[in-house]
């Protein structure tokens, strides 16, 4: 899956229907965005993650489900 950073590095992933989302799972996004062309028009910056980046986003996600497992 294609993951896309912001200029703030926040990350969104491309979905099979072209779409964008916070999360890989789109039923669990906060936020979207309609196409990558969408994405790129609010922020002229953002660009595809690095491997590094995507590593690091899958361990945070890991750890808030650790987290709120426990709740």
């Amino acid at each position: 899956m294609k993951m896309y950073v912001m200029s703030d590095s926040w990350p969104f992933y491309l979905q099979p229907d072209g779409t964008l989302t916070d999360t890989p799972d789109p039923k669990d996004a906060d936020l979207g965005f309609d196409s990558l062309e969408q994405l790129l028009e609010w922020d002229d910056e953002a660009r595809e993650a690095t491997l590094e980046e995507r590593k690091h986003a899958a361990k945070l996600r890991q750890i808030a489900r650790e987290a709120f497992s426990d709740v």
